[in-house]
């Protein structure tokens, strides 16, 4: 089958969509052409503005063909699709059981909420407290610590002590906290539009603050040296396996293979052009 030839507005109105996400502005609604569920919308501004530019015109593209070939009506099965077969596998030990019921959702399962909620909570601790921003509290809290020892009289031996050690207090105990508090709140709230496959209530959830949570989790924050590259790094694997996701749901034989939760799908090996300078709207 064919793919209809967008119009010569279709594609830059779609980019400006990404652009406007990407500064938290997903609920603007295009003027023409089809309209994309708002949780969709967050997830793609997010990664749109995480990735490689290099890497972003191509990855834009394959999400505009697939949105097209669907006509705007995404399932709520992507959802299920892409937490299973990428933002799990990716995020590793800790996250299997989230990912058997993605699957299962996605296979046409009915889950409880209840059962959502209860491998949500201890997985988003997990991603939270990987996502906190360590190294740079750590260093905070120890540069204060640190100065308040020497005005106090401290040896420089004793002031460095001091302030090692209260950053660590410190800044664990705010992990533990950041990372408890996120999971309680978006366990619940995630397990309740899961349960109900409902995506207006999973749009809600604030899936844009979710994705950057994980790309900051898989990019890691115990150091900064080479955090950016990290995180973008991150983005772009998380970006892809969106938009497979999308190409199955759309049937796209080429490179989703059909929207099947049985069939394992390799990442493919994609050759990509630079869209341009970041500062404007990209045109491919």
């Amino acid at each position: 089958m064919s793919r209809p030839a967008p119009s010569a507005e279709a594609l830059p109105r779609f980019l400006a969509r990404l652009d406007a996400a990407a500064s938290g502005r997903w609920e603007e609604r295009p003027a023409q052409g089809p309209d994309l569920p708002d949780w969709l919308v967050q997830l793609a501004g997010a990664l749109w503005d995480g990735q490689d530019p290099d890497a972003a015109g191509e990855w834009a593209r394959r999400m505009y063909d697939a949105c097209a070939r669907l006509d705007g009506r995404v399932p709520f099965g992507v959802v299920h699709d892409w937490h299973a077969r990428t933002v799990a596998p990716l995020l590793g030990e800790g996250q299997e059981d989230v990912r058997a019921l993605h699957l299962r959702a996605l296979a046409g399962e009915s889950v409880a909420e209840d059962a959502w909620a209860a491998v949500l909570e201890p997985a988003l601790r997990d991603v939270h407290r990987r996502a906190y921003p360590y190294a740079d509290a750590f260093a905070t809290a120890a540069a204060n610590a640190r100065a308040w020892a020497r005005t106090n009289d401290y040896g420089e031996t004793e002031a460095e002590e001091f302030a090692d050690g209260y950053a660590r207090l410190n800044t664990g105990a705010n992990v533990t906290s950041c990372a408890d508090a996120n999971a309680l709140v978006h366990a619940r709230a995630s397990a309740a539009a899961f349960a109900a496959g409902d995506a207006v209530a999973y749009a809600a959830c604030y899936p844009f603050a979710a994705v950057n949570a994980y790309a900051l989790a898989l990019a890691g924050q115990d150091t900064a040296d080479g955090r950016e590259e990290r995180h973008r790094a991150a983005c772009g694997r998380l970006a892809d396996g969106l938009a497979e996701s999308l190409e199955r749901a759309a049937g796209e034989p080429e490179r989703g293979r059909g929207f099947d939760p049985g069939i394992a799908v390799p990442a493919p090996s994609i050759t990509v052009e630079s869209p341009g300078d970041r500062g404007a709207v990209r045109s491919l």
